[in-house]
């Protein structure tokens, strides 16, 4: 069982799947935890990971089924800093100081934490992901303030790297660890965010 979104981190890759710092990543590391002042999710759905299989019957008895390709996509609703918000869904910004739509998006790879009862931490991991933000709703304010929050929808695309989210024969766009499960932490985050590695100090990533 699992309760309460702790925390998103996301990166932005290159065609190959090595992540981008510096002016042309999200941060100075690469990395950018959605959890900055004001910043953060409410909710943070998945779906499509598994659809029902089609039964195969052989004989008159039902002998296995077939499944097709997983086609994860996620339904996000939250606070985002603007700029960074136009960043993961690929808009630039113009001469004039606005921000526009530009393709192809940018290949976005992300870890959402969320916490589990007996403290453990689930990491929900994603290669390469296209955002987008399909509408934009807005409404007055009365006697209350009325707020919007920034809602976001994700495709999980096949990773950029024959080497991620693989087991050696099949790859996966999702992959989901637990804290409590035998697994390196920074070889996870290495393995997501195309070859991150932590300074010896400890992750700057966090705001």
């Amino acid at each position: 069982m699992r309760h309460n979104i702790s925390r998103a981190t996301i990166a932005q890759l290159d065609d190959t799947g090595k992540l981008l710092s510096g002016e042309k990543g999200l941060s100075t590391d690469g990395l950018y935890v959605i959890d900055h002042n004001e910043e953060g999710f409410a909710t943070l759905n998945i779906t499509g990971i598994e659809a029902a299989g089609v039964a195969v019957w052989l004989n008159g008895q039902l002998k296995h089924n077939s499944y097709g390709k997983s086609q994860p996509v996620i339904a996000m609703t939250g606070a985002i800093d603007f700029e960074m918000k136009q960043k993961i869904k690929g808009f630039v910004k113009t001469k004039n100081g606005g921000w526009m739509r530009k393709l192809p998006k940018p290949h976005i790879a992300m870890i959402a934490e969320s916490e589990g009862w007996d403290g453990e931490v689930y990491y929900e991991c994603f290669a390469n992901l296209d955002f987008i933000e399909e509408a934009s709703n807005n409404s007055t304010d009365n006697n209350n303030e009325v707020d919007s929050m920034d809602t976001l929808n994700a495709t999980a695309n096949a990773p950029l790297s024959k080497d991620v989210f693989t087991d050696g024969i099949t790859q996966e766009p999702y992959m989901i660890a637990m804290s409590s499960d035998d697994f390196d932490k920074d070889k996870l985050w290495g393995e997501v965010f195309g070859g991150y590695t932590a300074p010896a100090s400890g992750s700057t990533q966090a705001g």
